[in-house]
């Protein structure tokens, strides 16, 4: 499973946020066939390298729009490429590059300028209604991404293309790798005008549901075979969701025990590897509250899978899906 080391803390132990590694099982050009080009958005075709994106302008229009991604051959060292969508709350696009160069050792900022670290701000509760209570916890993110505006995103392995639709709404943005330790450097792009009122929306085969600590199937059933995916986050906290083919039999009980398993490092005596009998299908961009992104997924298999989410909690830095936020399905055949 996909590891996500998502601590905006440079100080805070890294937790270990998957399962396994990246393996998304998944054809080098998946979009083939893929409907979410038929609505005629305006489209952002982009590669991403071992350092860096390409195919990103400095300016764009407002709008929702059709994100397409290749991750280049020599990304596979790293697993593959993520590609996320913030708009830093209380900072410039460029303070929060500064921020991500800090925490991967690229120094403190210029002397004369306010330390980007600095304005992170301190990790506390959200204050909004039905957010989980922080419990004077100091080890999630800083309070300033939690409050940033996240739009979604994508994921692609090495040789492979992804698409997904989401809004950019006017101001300035970052492209980034949606990972701290990603090695892309980020872009900054402003969007400008208003945002269009006449915005197309695709047909999604299944609509999920975000929220504190849960993951719901909220409108039609995944099948086996292609698939658009719409996801709402409702809840206070940005959330994203990992897909992944399971064997057929396994309960939420199990389920659990490889959760804490993964945390205690002990085996669970389930007689289930994740490693080797788990099957990644898809894995999204973390999106914030009141956001929508659609996701086309070229093949998910018949019978059981898992969704998760594995961000950092705000109040205790623990990924979501140790609190729960996990479901299983059933793909029909």
């Amino acid at each position: 499973m996909r590891r996500f080391l998502f601590s905006l803390i440079a100080a805070l132990l890294v937790l270990p946020l998957g399962l396994g590694s990246v393996a998304v099982a998944q054809d080098a050009s998946p979009v083939s066939g893929s409907p979410l080009a038929d609505l005629g958005l305006p489209e952002l075709t982009i590669n991403a390298t071992a350092s860096g994106f390409d195919g990103i302008p400095e300016s764009i229009p407002a709008g929702r729009y059709l994100i397409t991604l290749t991750a280049a051959d020599d990304t596979g060292d790293t697993g593959g490429a993520g590609l996320g969508f913030v708009q830093p709350a209380g900072m410039s696009g460029q303070d929060f590059v500064d921020v991500l160069t800090q925490m991967q050792g690229g120094g403190a900022s210029a002397e004369g300028t306010p330390d980007a670290m600095a304005a992170m701000g301190t990790p506390d509760a959200m204050g909004a209604e039905g957010s989980p209570a922080a419990d004077g916890g100091d080890q999630g993110a800083p309070a300033f991404f939690y409050q940033s505006k996240i739009a979604g995103g994508s994921y692609s392995v090495p040789g492979q293309t992804t698409q997904v639709i989401l809004d950019l709404t006017p101001g300035e943005w970052v492209a980034w790798g949606d990972d701290p330790s990603a090695p892309q450097q980020p872009v900054v792009f402003e969007a400008t005008g208003e945002m269009p009122t006449d915005l197309p929306e695709p047909t999604a085969d299944v609509t999920l549901t975000l929220a504190e600590y849960n993951i719901t199937v909220s409108n039609g059933q995944f099948s086996a075979g292609p698939q658009v995916v719409r996801i709402d986050n409702v809840g206070a906290q940005p959330h994203f969701v990992f897909g992944t083919h399971t064997p057929d039999g396994i309960t939420d009980a199990d389920i659990e025990a490889l959760l804490q398993a993964d945390m205690t490092g002990t085996p669970a005596a389930i007689g289930v590897n994740p490693d080797t009998d788990f099957q990644d299908i898809f894995s999204t961009g973390t999106q914030s509250m009141g956001t929508s992104q659609w996701v086309y997924v070229p093949d998910v298999p018949a019978g059981s899978m898992v969704l998760l989410c594995f961000l950092p909690d705000l109040g205790d830095g623990i990924p979501h899906a140790y609190h729960g936020m996990y479901t299983l399905v059933e793909v029909a055949g």
